[in-house]
C-alpha cells in the first residue's frame, strides 16, 4: 500500500510541476486567460509527430454489461495507479426541464452534495475530505445528460461507492440549502452582466437557436425564484431511474467486483417508465444580421460569427472537423494568424464546431481591441471567404489533420478519455469501431471536401454576428458589414447612439 500511495503521489508532483513549466511559459491576456508564445516570424513545419501506425489502432473495449435492475454498466480496467474515476450518466438533463422549470435538472444534480437522508452537507464534505475522493454532479440547461462523478484511491472504494450511492439514490434537497444557493446564484447576475464574455456567449446563443432548449445559457433571477425543492424531488423521482442511466468506470478495478458491489449498492433503485425527451428541430436564425450590445466605455470590442451546421451523426463531421481546424481550430490556425500574429488586432482568435442531437454551429470568436474593431470584421469576413472560395493548400491542410490526430492520440494516454468516448458512443449510437477508425476517417478529409462543407454550411447570407463594445464608438463600423440592431446589457433593444446615425442601424420604433 505505501508503494502504491508513494507512486501517486509522485505522479502528483509530476502533474503539478508540468502545470507550473506550463504556467511559466505561457503569457497571461488581460482576465488571466493563458496564452500561447507568440509565433511571429516562426516557421510552421506541419511536423506534428504522428505515427502512421496510429491510424490503425485498436482501443481497449470496456468491459459491458447490465444490472438486474436495468443499468448499463461500463468497465474499463487500467492497473498502471491505485486508484479510480467513475460516472453515473443519467440520460436526462436540461433538455428535459418541464416548461416554466428551467433549470431543474441543473439544480437537482447541483443539490445532490447538499444533504440526504442521513448525511448532511457538512458530513458529506467531511467523508469526501477524509477519503481524499473527489464528487461532483452536474447538468447543463441544454444538455442531454446529468452526470454524477466520483474518484478516489482503490483502497477506499467501498466507502466511496457508498457516498456515491446515497446522493444518488437519497436526496434531501433541504430547503435551507437550497435558498442558500439560489440567493448566491441570484447575487451572481449583476457581476455576470459586467462581463463583455458572459454578454457575448448568452446573446449568441439566443441569436442562434431562438425558442429552442439549447438557446438557454443561463437563468434569469425569476426563472431561479421558480423552482422549489418540490421540482427537484419531482425531477429524481421521474428521471433518476436506473434504466435511465450509464455507470462507467476506470481505473485499477476489477469487473466482477465491480458488478457485485453495484448490486448490493443500488439493490433499491427501481426501474421505472421515463418520459422520453423530446428534442425539437433547431430552425434557422435567418437572415445575417449584427446584434450590437452596447457597453459604453468599453476598451475593447467582442466579436462572436457563426452559423447553424450538423447534428452529431451527420456524415459531414468531419469534413467540418477539418474545414475548422483550417480556419481556427488553434493558434496554428488562420484566424489566429491573420488577427494576432499579422495584425496584432487580438490577444487570439478562433472557432469551433459543435454537434449535438441537434444542430449545432460552427462558431468564430474574438476580443479586439476598439479601434480596430472595423479591420477584425475585415479580416474575418475575408477568411470566411476564403475558406469557401479557396482549396487549402495541400501543406497546410496536412498540418491541420496532424494536429487533429495528434491531439485524438494524446487521448489514447488517458483510460479516463478512451472511456468517455465510450460513453459518448452510448448516447449517439455510433458504430462499434467508431473511435478505432476515427484517425483514418480524419486522413481521408481532402481539401475539396472541406471546401464542400464550407460552402454548405458558412453561408455568409445567414452569418449570424455579435458585438459587444461601446455602440457610440463601433455601431458605424459594423454597419458596413450588415444590419445592425443594438441592445442593452439585459438584451433589451435601445436606440441606436445618435454618433452612429444614418449608418444602417436599426432604431427602435
Amino acid at each position: 500500500m505505501k508503494k502504491a500511495i508513494s507512486q501517486f503521489n509522485r505522479t502528483l508532483l509530476v502533474a503539478g510541476l508540468t502545470a507550473l513549466f506550463a504556467a511559466l511559459g505561457f503569457a497571461q491576456a488581460p482576465g488571466g486567460q493563458p496564452q500561447p508564445p507568440s509565433t511571429k516570424g516562426a516557421v510552421i513545419k506541419g511536423k506534428a509527430p504522428v505515427n502512421k501506425e496510429i491510424l490503425k489502432v485498436k482501443l481497449p473495449k470496456p468491459y459491458e454489461t447490465k444490472l438486474s435492475n436495468g443499468l448499463q454498466v461500463l468497465v474499463l480496467e487500467d492497473h498502471k495507479l491505485p486508484n479510480f474515476n467513475m460516472q453515473m450518466v443519467v440520460l436526462s438533463g436540461g433538455l428535459a426541464d418541464a416548461a416554466g422549470q428551467e433549470g431543474a435538472a441543473q439544480y437537482t444534480a447541483t443539490m445532490l452534495r447538499e444533504g440526504t437522508k442521513t448525511r448532511d452537507s457538512k458530513k458529506i464534505a467531511e467523508e469526501i475530505d477524509q477519503l481524499g475522493a473527489s464528487l461532483f454532479a452536474n447538468a447543463g440547461l441544454s444538455s442531454l445528460t446529468t452526470t454524477v462523478s466520483a474518484s478516489g484511491l482503490t483502497d477506499n472504494f467501498d466507502p466511496i461507492m457508498a457516498l456515491f450511492a446515497d446522493v444518488i439514490l437519497n436526496p434531501s434537497f433541504p430547503a435551507d440549502e437550497f435558498n442558500k444557493l439560489k440567493s448566491r446564484n441570484i447575487s451572481t447576475i449583476r457581476l455576470q452582466r459586467s462581463q463583455p464574455g458572459f454578454l457575448a456567449a448568452e446573446m449568441f446563443q439566443k441569436v442562434m437557436y431562438g425558442s429552442h432548449p439549447a438557446s438557454r445559457f443561463a437563468l434569469s433571477a425569476e426563472q431561479i425564484g421558480r423552482i422549489t425543492p418540490e421540482s427537484l424531488q419531482k425531477f429524481h423521482a421521474t428521471h433518476y431511474k436506473p434504466n435511465n442511466a450509464i455507470f462507467a468506470i476506470v481505473g485499477d478495478v476489477k469487473p466482477a467486483e465491480v458488478v457485485a458491489k453495484l448490486e448490493k449498492a443500488f439493490a433499491s433503485w427501481k426501474p421505472g417508465e421515463v418520459p422520453k425527451t423530446e428534442i425539437p428541430k433547431a430552425a434557422e436564425p435567418g437572415a445575417a444580421k449584427i446584434y450590437l450590445i452596447d457597453r459604453p466605455g468599453s476598451v475593447q470590442t467582442n466579436l462572436s460569427a457563426g452559423v447553424l451546421t450538423i447534428e452529431r451523426t451527420d456524415p459531414d463531421y468531419f469534413a467540418l472537423e477539418m474545414m475548422n481546424q483550417v480556419v481556427g481550430g488553434g493558434p496554428s490556425a488562420r484566424l489566429f494568424m491573420n488577427l494576432r500574429e499579422d495584425k496584432g488586432y487580438t490577444y487570439g482568435a478562433y472557432s469551433n464546431v459543435s454537434s449535438a442531437k441537434y444542430r449545432g454551429v460552427f462558431n468564430a470568436s474574438t476580443q479586439v481591441r476598439t479601434d480596430v474593431t472595423d479591420g477584425s470584421m475585415k479580416e474575418l469576413f475575408y477568411e470566411f471567404k476564403r475558406i469557401r472560395d479557396e482549396k487549402a493548400p495541400a501543406e497546410e491542410f496536412d498540418r491541420a489533420k496532424r494536429t487533429i490526430v495528434g491531439g485524438w492520440a494524446l487521448q489514447l494516454e488517458s483510460p479516463a478519455s478512451v472511456l468517455q468516448n465510450t460513453i459518448t458512443s452510448k448516447l449517439y449510437n455510433l458504430p462499434a469501431d467508431y473511435w478505432d477508425t476515427y484517425p483514418q476517417k480524419i486522413s481521408a478529409v481532402t481539401p475539396e471536401d472541406a471546401q464542400r462543407v464550407a460552402r454548405k454550411y458558412l453561408d455568409l447570407g445567414k452569418l449570424q454576428i455579435v458585438a459587444v463594445g461601446d455602440a457610440k464608438k463601433i455601431a458605424e463600423a459594423l454597419s458596413k458589414y450588415g444590419t445592425v440592431e443594438i441592445f442593452d446589457t439585459e438584451g433589451k433593444p435601445v436606440k441606436a447612439p445618435a454618433s452612429s446615425g444614418g449608418t444602417g442601424a436599426t432604431k427602435e420604433k
